[in-house]
């Protein structure tokens, strides 16, 4: 797999010039001092697309799920990845959920395209999510029907990525898919898998004892510490705790605030949000959902930057010379897709009620400002919510548990 690496090197070399990284060792963190840029994704749910004809039943199940573009999951990670490799950050972290349901071959496929990256001179480095490992539910679509594929065990996970991270950490756990690397000189990067077999959405405690000799040989050093996890430290919304929220979370957040952590990414709710005073968390929305955004951490010295950036799949397969309107315009399509499902949402709550496609339409439009992290732009409507306050528990609970937040979650500066 190493040579490989070094082909690709080498071709990219040949077509990107200049900026590729020539002569550095895989995974070698760039010698400067000069702010160290980190792009960050997650939850890609990528399916290789050998796996899927996108026929009546895979369709059928993605479009009355939550906007997830799975009918053209294939060019949008490849848009990304071309996105990057000319971006050129200094490191693209992916913090879990890699595959749409957790298949070998997906995970393999995704292994392919992560190469390319790095063969650009970008070093990646990823986590498991709770949707990668001994997944029940892998599997292979065709018409109207389904059959159950090989997923990956921790040991084949770790095998098939140990070029994004496993190889070249300064130290791993070993009770979990943690890890360690050194991204800049005097920063380091630490990988925490809370998808463990054996307690899954908690920090187990012997990678507690693991964490700490980590921060503290971090401190020693004067080295600062970037953190990850999929799930979350912090509950950001009182409706997404329950399997989003780390179960033994509180202990971590203590232990990060005490060593200094500059922050902790995440994703895992597909909601674009910032929280958090002391120790920021920065949950970057699904790269799958609309607006399919990443994020860039800029770091220079003590100041800490971080914004979004939204994947421009319509220019990559412009270029590639595609003809597939959606694909064209690709913004729009992800878009009317996202609000499209959460219109199906709806109107499922909403069964005969009257006015009920007003009611759907107003709810899709607060989901696709909250979901992208812009909830400065929503729009509240007082007859919309009176309206659906006759309506159950759930949805009038929910608007009110963001209706406060008048935040732009896209961009945070410390």
């Amino acid at each position: 797999m190493k040579s490989r690496i070094i082909f690709l090197a080498l071709s990219a070399l040949i077509l990107i010039g200049a900026f590729a990284l020539a002569g550095a060792p895989e995974g070698a963190a760039p010698e400067t001092d000069d702010a160290v840029v980190l792009a960050v994704a997650t939850d890609l749910h990528y399916i290789a697309p050998e796996l899927t004809d996108n026929g009546e039943y895979f369709t059928d199940m993605v479009t009355d799920a939550d906007g997830k573009v799975m009918l053209y999951i294939d060019e949008l990670i490849r848009a990304f990845a071309a996105e990057i490799a000319e971006r050129q950050p200094d490191a693209l972290i992916l913090s879990g959920d890699l595959s749409f349901n957790g298949a070998t071959l997906s995970h393999e496929a995704l292994a392919e395209i992560l190469y390319e990256i790095e063969a650009a001179g970008v070093p990646v480095y990823v986590i498991p999510g709770n949707h990668d490992m001994n997944s029940s539910m892998a599997a292979r679509f065709t018409g109207d029907g389904y059959e159950l594929v090989d997923s990956p065990s921790e040991g084949e996970f770790e095998e098939i990525y140990a070029d994004f991270g496993f190889g070249e950490a300064l130290s791993r756990d070993e009770k979990s898919r943690s890890y360690t690397a050194r991204l800049a000189p005097g920063l380091r990067l630490l990988m925490l898998d809370v998808n463990t077999r054996t307690d899954p959405g908690y920090v187990l405690p012997g990678t507690f004892e693991w964490l700490e000799a980590q921060l503290a040989e971090a401190e020693a050093a004067g080295d600062r510490v970037v953190a990850v996890s999929h799930q979350n430290i912090y509950p950001h919304n009182p409706f997404f705790t329950s399997g989003y929220v780390i179960g033994n979370g509180g202990t971590l957040h203590s232990l990060y605030t005490e060593y200094g952590v500059l922050c902790n990414l995440s994703g895992h709710i597909h909601l674009q949000h910032t929280f958090g005073e002391g120790l920021p968390e920065i949950v970057t929305s699904s790269l799958a959902v609309n607006p399919n955004q990443y994020g860039l951490l800029t770091i220079d010295g003590e100041h800490c930057e971080y914004e979004t950036a939204r994947v421009d799949v319509s220019s990559w397969a412009e270029e590639r010379g595609l003809d597939d309107e959606n694909l064209l315009d690709f913004g729009e399509y992800s878009e009317r897709f996202f609000y499209e499902t959460h219109i199906n949402q709806a109107l499922a709550q909403l069964g005969g009620a009257e006015n009920a496609g007003e009611l759907a339409d107003f709810y899709a439009g607060v989901n696709l400002n909250y979901f992208a992290g812009r909830c400065d732009l929503i729009e509240w409507d007082e007859a919309m919510l009176d309206g659906w306050s006759g309506v159950g528990y759930f949805i009038p609970a929910y608007f009110e548990s963001i209706r406060q937040d008048t935040a732009d979650h896209t961009r945070l500066s410390w």
